[in-house]
């Protein structure tokens, strides 16, 4: 993961918030954050909810976008996800968070992140 960030040199990196209750977004995001967090350069690197309450646990965003705009393009992208139910995923999670957090910001839909603060120790304390 390290070589591939290095390779890429993205500006902005995102991934799972690490206090999730699936195991595989956990492990994406801790590889994902300790890949960014050795590099000399370090991308901007922002942690993503899924499902808050529920499934994101103790996140509170400080970023957030509004995508009041492409809410109909994220919306046919889940629904693509048949095995995974996304038109259930979508009305259950995803739609209610979208307002949820445009509330938060006076706009109709939006994502929120939270952005990791490097600080000097490149640690969990900077979130």
């Amino acid at each position: 993961m390290v070589k591939l960030v290095a390779t890429e040199k993205p500006d902005i990196v995102l991934t799972h918030w690490p206090i999730d209750t699936h195991m595989d977004h956990q492990v994406a995001s801790v590889l994902t954050m300790r890949a960014c967090m050795v590099l000399s350069e370090k991308p901007q690197l922002y942690f993503f909810e899924v499902d808050t309450g529920s499934q994101s646990r103790g996140f509170l965003p400080n970023t957030y976008v509004d995508i009041s705009e492409t809410l109909e393009k994220k919306k046919a992208a889940l629904f693509a996800h048949k095995s995974q139910d996304g038109e259930g995923v979508w009305r259950q999670h995803h739609e209610i968070i979208a307002a949820w957090r445009g509330r938060e910001i006076g706009v109709a839909a939006a994502e929120g992140f939270v952005r990791l603060n490097y600080g000097s120790g490149a640690g969990l304390e900077g979130l």
